[in-house]
Order: C-alpha cells, then structure tokens, then sequence
C-alpha cells in the first residue's frame, strides 16, 4: 500500500496523499450522515417538504443546501451533527480501516498491525465564506498530547475538495521547527500546566484565523493541498497548516480528520481530552 518512494517523500515534504481509503466505506458514512440530516431537517422544519423524487439530487440538497439551512436557522443544529457523526459506528469503520493505520504505521515506522490510540476525530462542516469556525496558521503539536507521535489524516468524506471549497493551507518545511504564532501562549500554557480550558469562557485553543507567525515568516512557502474523493492526506504533526476557506456559494465543505498516536510510546504525556470535538474533557491519567 505504501512504497519505500512514499516515505521518502513524506520524509521529506512533511505530508503525502495516497489511494488507501475504502469508497464503500465512505459511501456508507455519506448515507447515514444524509438520514441524520433528514431527521434534523423534518424536525427543525415542519412544514418544509423535500419534494425531490431523484436520488442524486436529493443527497445532493440534504448534504448542502439544507444544512446550510439548519445552521441559519440555529448554530446547535449543526454542531449537534458534527458532534453525532463522529462518534457513530459508519466513522469508525472508515478511521479503522486496515489500509489507512498500516500507512499510519509505516509513517510512524511500526508493524503494520500495531494498535493505535486516536482522537480529534471530526468531520468538519463548514458554510460558505469566513466562519468564527474556521483555523489559522498552527501546529498541532503543541494542542494535543503532550511528547506524542502521532500522524494526521486529512480526506474529503463525501466528494471531492478543490480550491473553491477550501483545500488545505500548508507551510512548506514548517514541520521542520516549531514556530511561535501569536496563539503561541494559549497552547503553551495548556501543555505546561495541564489547564483545563472551557470552551464558553476561552478561545480553547482553537487558532482563529488571523494568527500570526511570529518568527520565519517569510521562510516558508504556502501551499494549496486539494483532494479528491477516495484520496487521503496524511501529514507530520508539526506541519504548520490552516482550514481553506469555502468560496462556494451554496455548497458545504466537509473534511474527515483524526491523529493516530503511537499508544506504545514511552514518552508522551497522556491526557484524554479531544479538543476540536466537543470541547475539552480532560481528566490527567
């Protein structure tokens, strides 16, 4: 699945897309997502009928236009369904699968069989243009657990991702440093002190999206990762990245992600907590 080329160059880029997500899988995921939001719809708007006899089309509205919709009508709508899809048995199936955590492995240079401990498992969904939601420059290094080794994987769920949707932002050879950003502090004091944060009282320790580089800022190269259906993103935890904005005007933007930790590994700090889920449970193990 993954070639001695491929680690080379994920060595050497920090991030590598591949083929190795199963599209059966996926599509399993699109349709019980598209009856959660059937079910929120119906509910939220009684006298709104879903009069589309085509099958293409009406996945097609459900998916975009109403839960666009939905989030107008009010913010809990959505981030109940963020909240409710990520911890179902269709998303597992699709971060469990053998050909995605033998890659995962071999990036992390393990058995292809190893266990891995996961978490920051989320499908985002993003409305069209610029959302409090919505990350800027950071390295998620220094907002997870602390000393782990752990990979990222970035895929688009539910169709492909292209510019115009918000494909991802990357630094080029940024994972080579960490570099302060002027979110630096909040994710500095999180992993010192071990601070619980409370998403109603602070920013948490989501980036917003005019942070910052406060140093080598002109050292990098931005680049544009797009990604198609049935291809998957894998990248280094230090990787300096950001959320691309939706430009589109009537469709939403979906991106799975989640971080595999080397559960073996002797040095990290362990917390349980999932940060960019719902909010912060964190409980020092």
């Amino acid at each position: 699945m993954i070639t001695k080329q491929d680690l080379k160059k994920f060595k050497k880029d920090g991030y590598i897309k591949l083929k190795c997500v199963d599209k059966r899988k996926l599509l399993n995921l699109r349709n019980d997502f598209v009856n959660m939001v059937e079910v929120n719809f119906r509910k939220t708007f009684p006298e709104k009928k879903i009069n589309i006899t085509n099958q293409t089309k009406r996945i097609n509205f459900l998916l975009n236009d109403a839960l666009i919709l939905l989030e107008k009508k009010n913010h809990k709508n959505l981030s109940d369904l963020f909240d409710q899809i990520a911890r179902c048995t269709s998303f597992y199936q699709v971060i469990s699968d053998k050909k995605i955590t033998s890659v995962v492995n071999a990036l992390l240079n393990r058995d292809k069989n190893k266990n891995l401990y996961i978490n920051c498992n989320t499908i985002r969904m993003d409305i069209p243009g610029l959302t409090k939601f919505v990350y800027g420059w950071h390295q998620d290094h220094t907002s997870n657990i602390a000393n782990s080794n752990f990979i990222q994987m970035w895929l688009p769920p539910f169709g492909d991702n292209n510019k115009n949707l918000g494909p991802l932002h990357v630094l080029k050879d940024s994972f080579k440093y960490t570099i302060n950003t002027t979110h630096s502090n909040v994710e500095n004091l999180h992993h010192k002190k071990y601070i619980p944060l409370n998403m109603q009282k602070v920013n948490h320790l989501r980036a917003s999206f005019n942070t910052k580089l406060l140093e080598r800022k002109n050292q990098f190269k931005e680049k544009l990762l797009t990604c198609k259906w049935g291809e998957v993103i894998f990248f280094n935890k230090q990787l300096m990245h950001k959320t691309g904005v939706n430009k589109t005007k009537n469709k939403m933007r979906y991106i799975l992600g989640c971080f595999y930790h080397d559960i073996l590994s002797p040095y990290w700090r362990f917390m349980s907590y999932d940060h960019k889920s719902k909010g912060f449970q964190e409980k020092k193990i």
